[in-house]
């Protein structure tokens, strides 16, 4: 596989001319990174596990370099990143969830081409042992979860001299290429390292790199650019230089920032990443490798501990109750005796008690839980055995829609393969649809959950004669027919067919869910500021928002209907407080909590405190599958 790469020359502090690195980038990944426009004072510090896979030609070499030097770099890459607000840990759970130290080694003195040349980069001089196989025959670990760092004996035969001292994958690849690669004597400050390279740098300049980071002095061929954002390292607050900075000293460019990691300026030069290099980072750790953040290998491996991985709901609902449910990993290595997991949603707390839980996950089920208005799902594992705690909290955003339950009632005539129809929302999208029927004089039921806004329906009849099967006197009348097509939300009936009203027939209807569907601006009358909303509308014809009789149009008929309907939102119901108090139930889940109404006042925030504290006035009443507006008094 053909890959491009950036080979750039430095001349060292000791007179010997190297290549640096060499930046790969796969042919099949997108270059750029999703631009969240990340700012550094409002990220957390991450941190990162990293494996190092020492590839060595003999257990007596000094390319099979010790644990000491490896945890030498892990200390420097801590140093140097944490102004970035990244650090790095080894890995303590390798991909089985074993405990592991973060250290592998594989012996390669069986293969010649490794053994007198290194490792190939691939390149179209290059000679050794191609790169890819080499990480695949070591045991690459998922580089979704974990930076694979290769400490290798040599890189395109060139001694552990003259020549690239690493290269490193800029985007995920997808596959075991997809890593770090550095020469054992450029692989931490102390044991083999060589002269001019005992700071332990290369490690940072090529991580640098498998977070996103350019080259400072990529894509320029001179001190001028017109846009920092596609040009050059694509960081604003590195300026334009070149690849010529020799020394601590002298730069081409006036305002190159020779001190900076990702330059081939010498190691004693090189001190420092920049705001924007850091930012770019935590955007590309946010983005393609998110995976790196907060997964589990910097956890310790213990007898007992749980955590919860993730939450399964529906995206749509049509009532205000749902089934949830949790899966629950048991990530020790012992079955947890009894696990309590506890749901909280809205406020409402829902637990689930678990006996002998297993190793692996487990699915926990929570029927019946109150959604109506959630914004989150939380979840706390609890067990007197965890011992680690740190991770028994877990909580998801819920990206859900309510709705509607749309009753569809289809009765066929004789002729039912006559029959089509659909509906279509405010986008045009189809909701449902039927026909086609196999058999006649049937009655066909069925459901859709649908949201506030303007649908359409359309219905066909091939024949042109509805759902009449018989006109005895030809009169117009049907005599023996269907009962035609009645759709409905609860008791109230949007729109009944009939026989024969549809022997090409279509509809636009529009439908606001609430206790108040004239209350346009929620402020709990209907007045000025909802006729204002309708006339903002005025001429509508599709997907109103704002169409008080629901016939599709937005114009005078609709002002003269809420002209009848100003004041107030009617009442549903007269509460005292005492009342209020009383509306406690018990959740109908096992091990289930006491379930409060929750009060909300006229502007949609939910009134905290005692009961006995609410003003007299007008609130909402939310309770189990009840939304209801109140007065207190």
């Amino acid at each position: 596989m053909r890959l491009f790469t950036i080979l750039l020359v430095l001349v060292s502090s000791f007179l010997h001319a190297q290549e640096e690195c060499v930046l790969m980038i796969p042919e099949v990944k997108t270059m750029g990174i999703n631009r969240l426009q990340v700012d550094l004072d409002d990220v957390d510090t991450v941190t990162l596990p990293i494996v190092f896979h020492v590839i060595h030609t003999g257990a007596g070499e000094e390319n099979n370099i010790s644990d000491a030097q490896i945890l030498s770099q892990v200390d420097v890459l801590n140093e140097e990143f944490e102004e970035s607000k990244i650090q790095f840990c080894m890995a303590v759970r390798d991909p089985e969830g074993n405990p592991t130290n973060g250290i592998t080694r594989y012996d390669a003195s069986w293969n010649e081409e490794y053994l007198y040349e290194g490792v190939s980069n691939s390149g179209a001089s290059s000679s050794g042992w191609d790169h890819e196989d080499m990480m695949e025959a070591s045991g690459c670990w998922n580089p979704n979860e974990y930076i694979n760092y290769y400490v290798v004996s040599e890189i395109n035969g060139n001694d552990g001299g003259n020549g690239i001292q690493g290269f490193a994958y800029l985007g995920p690849t997808g596959d075991c290429r997809d890593g770090v690669v550095c020469l054992y004597n450029v692989t931490g400050n102390e044991g083999v390292v060589k002269p001019g390279r005992e700071l332990g740098l290369t490690g940072v300049h090529e991580i640098g790199h498998h977070l996103s980071l350019y080259h400072t002095f990529s894509n320029s061929n001179d001190c001028e650019e017109t846009n920092c954002e596609t040009q050059g390292d694509q960081v604003c607050d590195t300026p334009p230089t070149t690849p010529n900075d020799i020394g601590c000293q002298t730069a081409d460019c006036p305002d190159a920032l020779i001190e900076n990691f990702m330059d081939y300026t010498p190691e004693t030069c090189r001190e420092s990443f920049t705001v924007g290099q850091a930012e770019r980072m935590h955007e590309c750790l946010q983005t393609s490798r998110s995976g790196l953040v907060d997964n589990l290998s910097c956890v310790p491996v213990v007898d007992y501990d749980a955590t919860a991985l993730t939450a399964y709901y529906q995206q749509e609902w049509c009532t205000p109750t749902q089934d949830i449910w949790i899966d629950v990993v048991n990530q020790g290595t012992l079955p947890i005796p009894m696990l309590d997991v506890q749901l909280y949603v809205n406020g409402d707390e829902y637990t689930q008690t678990l006996f002998d839980v297993p190793v692996g996950t487990s699915e926990v089920f929570f029927p019946d839980v109150y959604v109506d208005g959630a914004q989150m799902f939380e979840v706390q594992t609890i067990s007197e055995v965890d011992q680690y705690p740190d991770n028994d909290y877990a909580w998801w955003p819920i990206s859900t829609v309510s709705g509607e339950l749309l009753d569809i009632v289809v009765g066929t005539d004789n002729w039912a393969n006559e029959v089509d129809w659909v509906l279509y929302d405010g986008d045009g999208e189809v909701v449902i649809g039927d026909g086609n029927y196999p058999f006649g004089y049937a009655t066909y039921v069925y459901e859709a959950c649908v949201n506030e806004g303007c649908y359409t329906f359309e219905a066909t009849d091939t024949n042109g004669d509805g759902m009449c099967s018989l006109d005895f006197g030809n009169d117009g009348v049907c005599d023996i027919g269907g009962d035609g097509i009645t759709i409905s939300v609860g008791d109230d009936v949007i729109l009944a067919t009939g026989q024969t009203e549809y022997s090409l027939f279509d509809t636009t209807f529009c439908f606001t869910i609430g206790d108040c569907p004239l209350d346009f601006d929620g402020n709990g009358t209907v007045g000025n500021g909802d006729v204002l909303e309708m006339m903002l509308e005025y001429g509508c014809q599709s997907g109103c928002q704002t169409d008080p009789n629901n016939d599709g149009i937005v114009n005078v008929m609709d002002l003269l209907y809420m002209l009848t309907d100003l004041g107030d939102c009617p009442l549903e119901q007269d509460l005292s407080v005492g009342m209020l108090k009383d509306l406690t139930v018990t959740a109908a889940s096992s091990g289930g909590v006491g379930r409060d109404p929750r009060i909300y006042d006229m502007s949609g925030r939910q009134v905290q405190g005692p009961l006995e504290n609410l003003a007299t006035g007008v609130y909402i009443l939310k309770w189990k599958s009840l939304t209801k507006k109140v007065f207190v008094q």
